[in-house]
């Protein structure tokens, strides 16, 4: 697990729980049994948000796994390999596509490429390079209706 420490002076709920590598329910569902300090708010706004000693603070319970309140806690961390969803590198690789499809004329976003590709090539859609057959596969596939 690699933690983001790049502080910004304050930061919202959800870029701490994006920092802790938390979902933001998870991490509410944590402050509110103690495991974090709860946040400090604007007067002004009324908007939660962490100051960097409270970043610091959630950080060090994340990497220690004793809470706020004293008590231990484990995270768990996410699987490896648990998911078929696209890394970044595959996203790019759809964008790609969808962009020469949309030179050709069609409209159609990276998810609905990616999905299109992955229908067509599911065994190899993680190695295979986007090239003019492959695009002109892609074209039929969406010009048939689907």
């Amino acid at each position: 697990m690699t933690i983001n420490t790049d502080y910004k002076s304050i930061c919202t709920v959800t870029e701490l729980a994006r920092k802790l590598e938390l979902s933001r329910a998870r991490f509410y569902q944590l402050q509110k049994t103690g495991v974090f300090p709860a946040p400090v708010y604007c007067l002004y706004t009324k908007r939660p948000f962490y100051p960097v000693d409270l970043q610091e603070k959630c950080l060090e319970i994340r990497g220690t796994g004793i809470g706020h309140n004293g008590r231990p806690i484990i995270f768990y961390s996410k699987r490896d390999g648990a998911t078929t969803k696209p890394n970044s590198c595959s996203e790019q690789k759809y964008r790609e596509l969808s962009d020469a499809l949309k030179q050709m004329g069609l409209k159609t976003s990276p998810a609905k490429a990616g999905k299109a590709f992955m229908t067509i090539y599911p065994d190899d859609w993680k190695k295979l390079d986007i090239d003019g057959e492959v695009i002109a596969e892609m074209f039929r596939y969406f010009q048939n209706g689907v």
